[in-house]
């Protein structure tokens, strides 16, 4: 982290008028932009400054010593003041200089100050250096003698923040009058002065305003608590250039009767009633012939007055602009809407997230909210872990984060996030001179919650359920019921998504409600006694999504299916906690088991697994049903991807023996195959071989190939880990054909992986092509077996090969990707792969531990694509040169 005490000064400048030289000559502004760019960056150099970017038609520097960054600017302004030094076509160039603590992250800075420095050269006019008390006293009695500071005095700078004392830097011959500064007082306006500065939304900023820019009714819409209002004002202060006539601020949050509010626009414009006619009549003839933008703040609780006033301005004046704050849209004709987001907070456990101060907004808001009060306030690394954490539970809701600010004045920031899951009791210090909604977490969402219509706030409270979203189908079937019916519940959900309570993903096919605001509506659901009922349809749907998934895991649909469940698995998961509190909870528990080949499928078998045990768990050992036979089966073949044979063949001979006493030759055949492997691993081959040959008769008479192709593979494997590769390889060959034909990506990627290791034992034929081909089916499905089963395959041909320190890279890669998901390798692929490995480390000596080591290192990401890239060159290098 950056020293606390570090003080930085930034210079920020800008060309005026460069829009229209542009514009007017663009030819010789190309060359003159290219000799100014050369100059600034060799004034910024030689002064021992660094500069951080160019910003537009100007730059962004940061010195250590605030005097030099004043020289750089004068020297650049003096080279400037000749025509010549830009070939011919004068460049006015207004500077601005403010120095502070900030954080430094990529090469960038972040901080109130440079927003401060940025603020103070937008008051400039061409030519003119601007410099904040904070320069002024830190380079007074150091300046050269022909250069001395002008106080202009306190002014408002637009970043609605405290006035800045403004000194302007003189040197003769630079210019020394100008007109009075570009600041807030320079254009009417009615903007309130911010008590706390603002934080990150750059992004925002800019297109809040330039949506401003071409079209006259733009509305911020989003829940409660985002700062729509302090976007908006921040946005309104940035433009009060581009608006002749003000920049004005009408607040309706106080207002609780809709026939005041063009009283309030009338107020905020200093309009005087007229006797004997209608108060909006003079507004719009006020308005009519000037230029201004004004500002709805707090529009929700009064739409339709807001409405009405805003099509009657749009409809009478032509250079008036409306910008409005809302927790749903105006929804007049011309409305441009702007959904605020709320601040993104990076996840910490994503490879690669950030732990600096600057990690992101929220985080960055959080820190300056408890430094204004507690400016001894240095959080250390895990200190900055905890807020991320708070902040990324607190949904990024710049409200919620400010709330939780104020309670680090009594606790530390990792108590704050331990009690967070009683976010609405622990949140209630709020700010007393704000609204009332504004002071607690569950006021400000009490306001949104009290707006809506009672069936409004039924089907919110019960999409309180879904965790991790949900789809359009499954809120028709859960939250429905005879007061709320199906075909009612899109109308419903489509107002609560206007009233940003609920959120439609990007793409459309999901929705879901911010965390916090989904708790919210949880209790609600609690306070109704709706919770049981609701969460029991939760369950039978999610029961009966997982069943129509199991079979299409195994068709030409898998990867579809996959993509759906990955979805789900948050809804699937809070369904399996619930079956318990369900009137079928032991049933349902037991169908979700069904999804055995998802979790393997992801490498999530662990998980897999302890779902299945504890589903078991919930029945009496050995009662006798089909749903428990099955979920015996799906949890011992689970425990056997896992390695654990001997559990998994428990569950698998308990499986086998209800199957026959239910006399159900598909549960025996199923029950067979993973058997089959767990005898196999536990070195057990004949009893392994009397499964599977018993396996294969049963799926032969069933006429299934799903089966037939599981038995056939099982068999292979057994031959292949008994060095009969001669008998496995026709095997493999009429799995691919029946792979193929039912169109299962799965089982083809691993038939031709198997075939790819019998041809490198049997050192016959090209593998390259059935290896290219597996990968890309996992891309496709996005397998973590099959991928690891790349890795291991590649490490054997590379082997196989000679390329022994490939060989090593890629197998420490595989073994570090195998101890991430819990998968075992196949006993069968142990015997292909050890003797290989043993080979490269007897070849490459000691140097085979580090080699090993190096590929344990390597990013997942990296090492595949290092395997892609060597087998796309072996794939065009000539068979007979690869061998």
């Amino acid at each position: 982290m950056q020293d606390a005490a570090a003080v930085t000064a930034f210079l920020f400048t800008d060309i005026e008028g460069s829009t229209r030289l542009w514009e007017d000559e663009p030819a010789r502004m190309r060359e003159a932009l290219a000799r100014h760019d050369a100059l600034a960056r060799r004034s910024v150099e030689a002064h021992g400054g660094v500069l951080v970017k160019t910003t537009g038609d100007g730059l962004h520097a940061a010195f250590g010593d605030p005097l030099a960054g004043v020289m750089a600017a004068v020297e650049l302004l003096l080279q400037l003041d000749d025509p010549q030094a830009t070939g011919g076509l004068p460049l006015r160039v207004r500077c601005g200089i403010h120095a502070g603590v900030v954080e430094r992250r990529d090469d960038d800075y972040f901080g109130s100050a440079v927003n401060r420095a940025a603020r103070i050269m937008s008051a400039a006019h061409g030519g003119q250096l601007l410099v904040s008390q904070a320069v002024a006293d830190l380079i007074a009695g150091r300046l050269p003698r022909e250069t001395a500071l002008l106080d202009l005095g306190a002014v408002r700078l637009r970043d609605l923040a405290e006035p800045e004392r403004i000194f302007q830097v003189v040197r003769p011959p630079l210019r020394a009058a100008f007109p009075a500064l570009r600041s807030l007082e320079a254009i009417p306006n009615n903007l309130p002065q911010q008590p706390t500065s603002f934080i990150g939304r750059e992004r925002e900023l800019n297109e809040v305003a330039a949506r401003i820019r071409t079209s006259r009714l733009v509305s911020v819409v989003g829940t409660g608590g985002l700062g729509k209002t302090r976007l908006s004002l921040q946005v309104a202060a940035g433009m009060v250039d581009e608006f002749a006539d003000g920049v004005w601020l009408v607040d309706l949050a106080p207002l609780a009767d809709p026939r005041l509010v063009a009283q309030a626009a009338a107020s905020a414009l200093g309009i005087i009633e007229e006797p004997g006619r209608p108060l909006v009549d003079t507004l719009v003839r006020h308005c009519a012939g000037r230029t201004l933008l004004l500002v709805l703040d707090n529009c929700e609780h009064l739409i339709a007055a807001c409405a009405e006033l805003a099509a009657r301005i749009l409809r009478s004046t032509r250079n008036v602009t409306l910008l409005a704050t809302s927790r749903e849209r105006l929804n007049v004709r011309g409305e441009v809407v702007y959904s605020l987001a709320p601040l993104v907070v990076h996840d910490q456990r994503d490879a690669g997230a950030s732990t600096t101060r600057g990690d992101s907004d929220a985080v960055r808001l959080f820190i300056d909210r408890v430094t204004a009060v507690q400016p001894s306030f240095a959080p250390t690394e895990r200190d900055v872990a905890h807020i991320g954490d708070i902040c990324r539970r607190l949904d990024g809701i710049p409200l919620a984060i400010e709330l939780a600010a104020a309670r680090a004045r009594a606790l530390a920031v990792q108590d704050i996030a331990a009690r967070l899951d009683d976010r609405f009791r622990l949140l209630t210090v709020g700010d007393r001179a704000a609204l009332p909604r504004q002071q607690t977490l569950r006021a400000l969402i009490d306001w949104s919650h009290d707006l809506l219509s009672p069936t409004e706030q039924a089907l919110f409270a019960r999409l309180s359920v879904f965790a991790g979203g949900f789809t359009l189908e499954a809120a028709e079937k859960v939250a429905a019921d005879d007061a709320l019916p199906e075909a009612d519940v899109l109308d419903v959900l489509a107002r609560l998504i206007e009233k940003s309570l609920v959120v439609l993903n990007v793409g459309g096919a999901r929705y879901h409600m911010l965390e916090t605001v989904r708790e919210y509506a949880a209790a609600r659901l609690d306070e109704a006694g709706a919770t049981p009922a609701v969460r029991g349809r939760h369950v039978r749907h999610y029961v009966d999504l997982a069943e129509r998934a199991a079979p299409g895991f195994f068709g030409s649909d898998q990867g579809e299916w996959l993509a759906r469940i990955d979805g789900e698995r948050e809804n699937l998961l809070a369904a399996h906690a619930w079956c318990a509190d369900a009137g079928d909870g032991v049933d349902a528990g037991l169908r979700l088991v069904a999804l055995k080949f998802y979790w393997i499928n992801r490498g999530l078998p662990g998980l897999g697994y302890r779902l299945g045990v504890e589903a078991l768990a919930r029945t009496r050992t050995g009662e006798a049903s089909l749903l428990r036979c099955r979920a015996l089966y799906e949890t011992g073949q689970i425990a056997c991807y896992m390695g654990r044979y001997r559990e998994g063949q428990a569950y698998l001979e308990e499986s086998l023996a209800m199957a026959r006493h239910l006399d159900d030759p598909e549960r025996i055949g199923a029950a067979l195959q993973p058997l089959a492997m767990a005898c196999l691993g536990q070195g057990n081959a004949a009893a392994a071989r009397r499964h599977l040959e018993e396996a294969l008769e049963l799926a032969q008479k069933l006429d299934s190939k799903h089966d037939l192709a599981a038995a056939l593979n099982a068999m292979a494997q057994l031959h292949r880990m008994q060095g009969e590769v001669e008998k496995a390889v026709p095997l493999y060959e009429r799995v691919l054909q029946l792979a193929r034909e039912t169109g299962d990506r799965e089982s083809l990627a691993f038939g031709l992986l198997n075939l790819a290791m019998a041809t490198i034992t049997r050192e016959a034929g090209d593998c390259v092509p059935m290896l290219i081909e597996a990968l890309a089916i996992a891309d496709e499905i996005g397998s973590k077996p099959t991928l690891l089963s790349v890795l291991e395959v590649s490490a054997g041909l590379a082997a196989a090969r000679g390329d022994f320190p490939r060989a090593a890279r890629i197998y420490g890669a595989a073994e570090a990707h195998a101890a991430s998901t819990g998968l075992h390798r196949d006993p069968a692929d142990e015997a292909f792969l050890r003797p290989l490995m043993t080979r490269s480390a007897a070849a490459l000596g000691p140097a085979y531990a580090s080699a090993e080591a190096a590929g344990r290192n390597l990013d997942y990401d990296e090492a595949m694509r290092e395997v892609r890239a060597w087998l796309a060159a072996e794939l065009r290098e000539p068979l007979a040169q690869r061998t």
